[in-house]
């Protein structure tokens, strides 16, 4: 056992993920790997270091692997981030949509050099198309979709993908063992393309929550597949388009992150 993250509905009792130092170091460094992360990039923790989204997708923990540098932010304000990456030639950070938002509409105001930064990915919640193709032309930098949860699974848009993908899908699984279903009400399988619950398997989710015997029994099919609670639909080419949570079920308060959720 590494850690625990917490996670739980805002109107359920959180419950603690056992996170082992094999699958979050596989995840982090994979997702490092994935953004062609090396020595030279400086990650920005914009975002607090102890949410997931920031700690290992790649974030914090992906950087320290590769040898990279990471700086922390005192808060995710533009006032005090895009002086940072001025400062410290920030290559990469991750943010959630209404942050990116702020970042935008303050470059008139708040002077900074941003030529540094070659990538930012955005999840935690929706974003909106018109936010998401001003990030090239204004920050100067391209956009990475992410769809994570602290459970494991992450989904993530690629470098070299084509910018329709970027701005109108989550992209695809990290890992090439990870497992996907999309399922109906009844757990069967929807035809291609039909919207459905998102359920996952591979190498880096976890098999269960800790102590929770109950919530696992729900959470968790009989073969393995951890019910996510989100919808999604799968593209013709393979990504996958997160679009929230069906009526009735609360949203998750842990951190965890989307362009969906």
């Amino acid at each position: 056992m590494a850690f625990f993250l917490l996670s739980g509905a805002a109107t359920s009792a959180p419950q603690l993920i056992p996170r082992t130092h094999n699958d979050y170091a596989y995840q982090a460094r994979a997702a490092a790997e994935l953004v062609s992360l090396t020595e030279d990039d400086v990650y920005l923790a914009a975002l607090p270091a102890e949410f997931h989204f920031a700690f290992g997708c790649p974030g914090i923990v992906g950087t320290l692997s590769v040898g990279g540098t990471v700086v922390l932010a005192e808060n995710s304000g533009p006032a005090e981030c895009l002086p940072v990456i001025e400062r410290e030639r920030v290559t990469v950070t991750s943010v959630m949509p209404a942050v990116a938002q702020l970042w935008l509409d303050a470059l008139p105001t708040v002077q900074a050099d941003l030529s540094s930064l070659r990538l930012v990915q955005i999840g935690d919640a929706p974003v909106h198309r018109a936010t998401a193709e001003r990030i090239a032309p204004e920050l100067g930098c391209r956009l990475q979709q992410v769809f994570g949860m602290a459970e494991g699974l992450l989904i993530l848009t690629r470098p070299t993908d084509p910018d329709e993908t970027v701005l109108t899908t989550q992209g695809r699984p990290l890992s090439p063992d990870d497992e996907i279903r999309i399922v109906d009400v009844d757990g069967k399988d929807v035809p291609e393309g039909e919207p459905g619950e998102l359920l996952t398997r591979g190498p880096y989710t976890v098999r269960g929550y800790y102590r929770a015997p109950d919530r696992n029994a729900h959470a968790f099919t009989t073969d393995g597949y951890l019910r996510t609670g989100d919808l999604a639909r799968r593209t013709p080419d393979g990504n996958l388009v997160v679009t929230g949570r069906p009526s009735g079920l609360p949203r998750r308060t842990d951190h965890e992150e989307s362009s969906g959720r």
